[in-house]
């Protein structure tokens, strides 16, 4: 495989943005990583891409109102990388559409879900130039066998039901839903308990919740989880959560469905291509804390949609093939960028 060039623009290196450096790398590209802040000058960014060598090396560029938006008019192809929020509506983060017309100039766009796909197109960016690359999971990493975290493992007496939680602590993820949530079932159901991975501005504020609610004996803080130790951790959960405003993909719900863990997710736009109710998943209208809190203490038998998940990500999210996409993405988007 010849080796090419490419620019990877970002306004950081958190873990999904070297996900998609390191499926540039596999694709065969050396990557030229380009950073800034979200509220540094975009003249900034845009120089320092332009100056990258050679000139002809096409450019990723995500999120796009942030980022992609800055480089718009290079003289170099520019590929637009949509991190779901940035295009999704109804949420705390959400950008009006009307300033998102601008996404038609761009050479590419790589979405992770259809319904970022296809605001896209109501934008005016047409459909050949945008590619649906779902996020994935490594499929022989996450799987249901091998070790697993037990309740005792996080502190509590054997044979506690553990929910998991690992998203960041922010309003846009609604973490404050899980443990209102988790106070109505843990009523309900004295052996539930709840470890919250992750962090986030809302940290300080969950722990001062969960002392004042009386269950600090019943929830565990542990951090940022490494990703090698993720598969024991969601093997070990008797039900993943997430509660998010909005998604494109969800790497961590795949993550749980591969390892065989039951999920529970709000009903957004991006879940719903993973999560069909009682199907491979249970799924509750985003913000209904009653209506967490209630699957949160169901005792029913997931097995059968155990397994329907895990179908559903082999055939849609396995990593090791998807990221290959971006190959042909990073060759094919090369024309000069358009102008209406």
């Amino acid at each position: 495989m010849s080796i090419q060039h490419a620019v990877y623009a970002s306004t950081g290196l958190g873990v999904h943005d070297r996900r998609w450096i390191a499926a540039l790398e596999s694709c065969g590209f050396t990557v030229e990583v380009r950073t800034v802040g979200e509220r540094s000058d975009g003249d900034e960014l845009a120089e320092a891409v332009a100056a990258v060598s050679p000139a002809e090396a096409p450019v990723l560029a995500g999120p796009l109102d942030t980022v992609a938006r800055r480089l718009v008019g290079l003289q170099r192809p520019v590929i637009g990388l949509s991190w779901g929020y940035d295009l999704q509506q109804g949420h705390s983060k959400a950008v009006s559409l009307d300033e998102l017309g601008w996404i038609r100039e761009l050479d590419g766009l790589v979405v992770d879900s259809p319904v970022t796909r296809d605001i896209a197109v109501s934008l005016g960016l047409p459909g050949e130039r945008i590619a649906l690359i779902p996020w994935g999971v490594d499929l022989e990493v996450f799987t249901p066998d091998g070790p697993r975290a037990t309740a005792s493992d996080h502190g509590f007496d054997p044979g506690c039901r553990v929910v998991l939680s690992l998203r960041t602590q922010d309003d846009l993820y609604r973490t404050r839903d899980v443990i209102e949530a988790f106070a109505r079932a843990a009523a309900q159901d004295p052996a539930l308990v709840l470890v919250m991975g992750g962090d986030g501005p809302l940290a300080s504020e969950h722990r001062a919740r969960v002392n004042h609610l009386g269950l600090a004996d019943r929830v565990r803080f542990i951090g940022r989880v490494d990703e090698h130790e993720l598969p024991a951790l969601l093997r070990g959960a008797d039900l993943y959560v997430t509660a998010s405003e909005t998604d494109g993909t969800s790497v961590t719900l795949l993550q749980a469905m591969a390892c065989g863990t039951p999920v529970a997710a709000s009903a957004n736009a991006g879940n719903e291509w993973w999560i069909a109710e009682g199907e491979t998943g249970r799924e509750f209208e985003v913000g209904d804390v009653a209506a967490l809190a209630d699957l949160m203490a169901d005792r029913s038998d997931t097995s059968a949609l155990v397994a329907a998940a895990q179908a559903r990500v082999r055939a849609r999210g396995d990593w090791a093939r998807n990221q290959m996409s971006m190959r042909e993405v990073m060759t094919s988007f090369r024309h000069p960028p358009r102008h209406h």
